[in-house]
């Protein structure tokens, strides 16, 4: 294989762009924004992500422009401190198990280093017609331009225009919950993952991103097609947090302006595998988008980067490396799909029977460490 084209500019597409480069493949990239940027709110990597960050030879620049984290801690509602565990890291003893950055700077870090290493990225760009044949990918753009490609990877979101193309549309599953993420200045005692017990059906936590700063994100039930006005964004964050003591409570004025929230709501959705058809195949969110409950989706898409890169490598027959790819990652996305279903089930339905939310999520991040 000589040429790949990757659609979207995201986490995954970018650390694919990065792999295939330092395989020899010619990349292009193409992103339907105008740049390559996104969301000013914070991001959580999970131990998974370290290691897929490491791999990818990008580790020691993130954690420099992030904040490493080593303790999970758990809250009472009253903001009395309940729980505190070691998260252990997959990088080394004296490294963090987690961390947070703000995601403009994991796209940053990602962008340059593929640019440097030869990613050719074009942006107001997207894919119009995909013609295949037993040797290439003929694909159309929006631009009035046509190139010809080895292999095609969709890595174009939740939303994918590949996946609708290539694959036929796929049904999302809206989950009937929303998330308020919050930029604020971090207090000095924040220094881990802290987490609060629910109260009734909202559901809070911090994840340090800078030595000034956190994000904090807010879970509650909502209605389809719910959208809060841009001036109603404040008053909405600091309703839903008023429950709740503590640093919760010391920060709740420090809510002070919509620019500081991004609000969005959880529609999750699996590909049945296979994942490609003929030379294209589905990455990340367009093909696994869970809810952010593990702080699992960029590792995935990390992890989904690493595995076809090494199932491309492994074999000369494109077929095979796809299909390859595709049975190593289907189980591992699909229980991070299901467990955040599971998780936002119970906390928009408080006093499930079994529920179980400390143990589940113990268990998914022990399964997580695990090799993939």
């Amino acid at each position: 294989m000589t040429r790949a084209l990757i659609v979207g500019g995201g986490i995954g597409g970018l650390a694919t762009a990065l792999l295939l480069s330092r395989q020899g493949v010619e990349v292009d990239l193409v992103e339907r924004q105008d740049r390559v940027e996104a969301l000013g709110s914070g991001i959580t990597l999970i131990g998974a992500a370290l290691r897929a960050l490491d791999r990818l030879g990008v580790y020691e620049e993130c954690v420099a422009n992030g904040f490493g984290v080593t303790d999970f801690e758990t809250y009472a509602a009253d903001g009395t401190l309940d729980s505190r565990f070691p998260l252990p890291s997959p990088v080394g003893c004296d490294q963090p198990g987690l961390l947070g950055m703000m995601r403009p700077v994991l796209h940053r870090v990602l962008l340059n280093r593929a640019a440097a290493e030869g990613t050719t990225v074009r942006t107001a760009t997207a894919p119009v017609r995909f013609e295949q044949d037993a040797d290439r990918v003929t694909v159309g753009f929006t631009t009035g331009e046509t190139g010809a490609y080895d292999l095609v990877v969709g890595a174009d979101g939740f939303r994918s225009t590949v996946r609708d193309m290539v694959f036929g549309p796929v049904k999302p599953d809206f989950l009937g919950q929303g998330i308020l993420r919050v930029v604020l200045p971090r207090p000095a005692e924040v220094t881990a993952e802290v987490q609060f017990h629910t109260v009734g059906d909202v559901f809070i936590g911090f994840t340090p991103t800078a030595a000034d700063s956190m994000y904090m994100y807010i879970t509650f039930p909502v209605e389809k097609g719910y959208r809060p006005g841009r001036a109603e964004l404040v008053e909405l964050a600091r309703g839903r947090v008023a429950p709740f003591g503590g640093i919760a409570a010391r920060i709740r004025d420090d809510i002070k302006a919509p620019e500081q929230i991004n609000y969005t709501t959880f529609e999750t959705l699996l590909v049945p595998a296979p994942w490609h058809r003929g030379r294209v195949v589905l990455m990340g969110d367009a093909a696994h988008c869970p809810t952010p409950h593990l702080g699992a989706g960029a590792a995935m898409c990390l992890e989904d980067a690493i595995v076809l890169g090494e199932s491309l490598a492994a074999t000369p027959v494109l077929g095979e490396a796809l299909s390859a790819y595709g049975e190593r990652r289907h189980p591992r996305c699909a229980f991070v799909v299901d467990t955040g279903n599971l998780l936002s089930h119970w906390q928009t339905h408080p006093g499930t029977p079994g529920a179980d939310h400390q143990r589940v999520i113990a268990e998914a991040f022990e399964k997580l460490a695990g090799p993939f």
